[in-house]
């Protein structure tokens, strides 16, 4: 039996004994009074908990053969949609007005996106990087060619990345408005159940990303070369581990805690930090690097020119100047630490300093 007949076996042989496919006509009917019943109850009128300007926008996007469907769609789930603020490209927003009215003041229409070939697609990208896209509901057209793919792929990449609500076909969107039309009737309890409404998420992956920029940035800013490994922290000698670990203690940097040991050979009048440590728990916790960040790492040895660190403290002081990802759905708490031990960054904060006066 050749490999194309084998599969042909085994697939007739799924759908004989799969029990999620209707294989009778009887069956396929009584799937769909099931959905017929499911959708009558999610349509249902209903008073939403939460305003329309008091969530981030909803987009609605269709290629030109899944229009139908869209339109469909939005004729049998008004009653839920009308509760966004609905933004989409030109099309669909024309769509939208058609059924709905342009002067009825109970809905709040979005943004009007231009044609996706003529940059629509990017522009709801755009409303997603500036903090004001909840979900997007996008039938893709999967057998057609697109002469704007790279903005389509961008759209979808960034959505990912933003950890923002993606319904690429019916299906999933149908799915959908059954949450959302739970977490409209809830109200506060239910934030949760749409978190990307309400909050800026990121993906888990970001976190990785960030940590590589950060080292990135570091290490340029330090002459070397932006793919040099992060700084490790040495082991202490075998002799002196024990006396190390005694004098070990808990340092937070946002919600992390790094155990940190004094430096070698340093006499300890109180906590202290060390510069690698600082270093990784400074690059390495999902922090971004603003401008502001990096002008109070510079500034840091302003107040003292001199090599000696033995009057550091080694005292941790909260405020808010970074940007931390928590959690499976990456919310954003402004959250960072600033310490006023001397950082390794004395030779980087003189050598800037002299180039920014020679300029």
């Amino acid at each position: 039996m050749s490999r194309r007949e084998s599969f042909a076996v085994q697939l007739d042989n799924h759908r004989r004994t799969s029990q999620r496919r209707g294989s009778t006509y009887a069956q396929r009917l009584s799937l769909a009074e099931h959905v017929g019943t499911a959708t009558d109850e999610v349509t249902a009128p209903f008073t939403s908990t939460f305003a329309p300007n008091e969530m981030r926008q909803l987009a609605l996007v269709a290629h030109n053969h899944m229009k139908p469907a869209m339109k469909q769609f939005i004729e049998t789930y008004s009653e839920i949609l009308k509760k966004f603020r609905i933004t989409g490209t030109q099309t669909t927003m024309k769509m939208c007005k058609s059924m709905w009215g342009e002067d009825d003041p109970a809905i709040h229409y979005g943004l009007t996106c231009t044609s996706g070939p003529l940059g629509g697609d990017a522009q709801i990208a755009a409303l997603m990087c500036m903090e004001d896209l909840g979900g997007i509901i996008f039938f893709v057209d999967p057998l057609s060619a697109h002469p704007h793919q790279a903005d389509i792929d961008s759209l979808l990449r960034l959505a990912n990345c933003g950890n923002v609500i993606v319904c690429p076909n019916p299906a999933s969107a149908s799915s959908m408005m059954h949450t959302l039309r739970c977490a409209l009737l809830k109200g506060e309890r239910a934030r949760g159940m749409i978190p990307s409404f309400f909050e800026t998420l990121e993906s888990p992956a970001v976190e990785e990303y960030k940590h590589a920029q950060a080292v990135a940035l570091a290490n340029v800013i330090r002459g070397k070369s932006p793919a040099d490994p992060a700084p490790q922290a040495a082991e202490p000698p075998k002799e002196e581990k024990k006396v190390m670990d005694t004098g070990k203690r808990a340092v937070s940097f946002g919600d992390d805690v790094v155990e940190v040991a004094p430096e070698q050979g340093a006499k300890h009048t109180g906590p202290s930090i060390s510069d690698t440590e600082i270093d990784r728990a400074l690059m390495g916790q999902s922090m971004m690097f603003s401008d502001a960040r990096l002008q109070a790492l510079l500034n840091n040895d302003s107040d003292d020119d001199s090599d000696d660190d033995s009057d550091e403290t080694g005292e941790v002081v909260a405020v808010p100047t970074a940007k931390v990802s928590k959690g499976l759905f990456g919310i954003k708490t402004k959250t960072a630490t600033k310490s006023k031990t001397r950082m390794n960054m004395k030779k980087l904060g003189k050598s800037v300093r002299k180039m920014i006066i020679k300029d």
